[in-house]
């Protein structure tokens, strides 16, 4: 009894999880149960006007919702996918918006990013809010066609000028009800773009909902 409760102690000590964002050990989770209760307990959800859109966010683009899109878009952190994911069903709720026969369209990456990171985080995203709403889901709905350098690193001149004409957006669109999702806004830019790109294929109704928001975007 005594060698197996070793091994047991020893396998622990080898196969046990650290929480990605404070190292402490954790079992069945890349998150500790703190961690993620401080990130539930950040949600400021958030109605704004933009170019007279209504756009919905969750939370502030804070030091832990930092890490977790930098590990799901860079890191192969799949799994945190349904994080962002909860954040944009709780948004949801919270307004109370009515989301059936939606179907969702999750921000494109160019074709360049897509080979170089292998997926669209946006679209595991949106796959597990699918899941959730038991709703449809199209990511052939919007096409990424400009390559742009990463947009936070930019002016909002620059900004508007890099993401001119990014975006084509299908004919299948017409009549449709399209729930468009994003992990960040900051400025608004790069959803003003698509958003235009949509309204010009007569979509029936457009939702815009952003996991996070930027301190600065008012």
């Amino acid at each position: 009894m005594k060698f197996l409760s070793f091994i047991s102690h020893l396998l622990d000590y080898i196969y046990y999880r650290k929480c990605y964002l404070c190292a402490k050990k954790c079992t069945g989770s890349s998150i500790c149960p703190e961690c993620l209760q401080a990130i539930y307990d950040n949600f400021s959800f958030q109605r704004n006007k933009v170019a007279g859109l209504d756009i919905y966010t969750g939370a502030v683009y804070e030091e832990n919702l930092l890490k977790i899109i930098r590990a799901l878009k860079y890191h192969k952190k799949r799994d945190f996918a349904i994080i962002l994911s909860d954040i944009i069903f709780q948004c949801i709720k919270n307004f109370e918006l009515d989301i059936k026969d939606f179907i969702i369209c999750p921000v494109p990456i160019h074709n360049n990013r897509l080979k170089k990171r292998k997926y669209n985080h946006m679209e595991l995203v949106g796959a597990e809010l699918s899941k959730a709403l038991n709703i449809e889901i199209r990511s052939d709905f919007l096409k990424r066609v400009k390559d742009t350098a990463p947009l936070y690193k930019l002016t909002i001149p620059e900004r508007k000028a890099a993401i001119d004409c990014a975006f084509i957006a299908s004919e299948e669109i017409k009549g449709k009800k399209i729930l468009l999702i994003d992990d960040i806004i900051t400025s608004g830019t790069t959803i003003k773009e698509l958003s235009n790109k949509i309204f010009e294929q007569q979509p029936k109704e457009l939702i815009i909902i952003s996991a996070t928001r930027s301190k600065s975007f008012v």
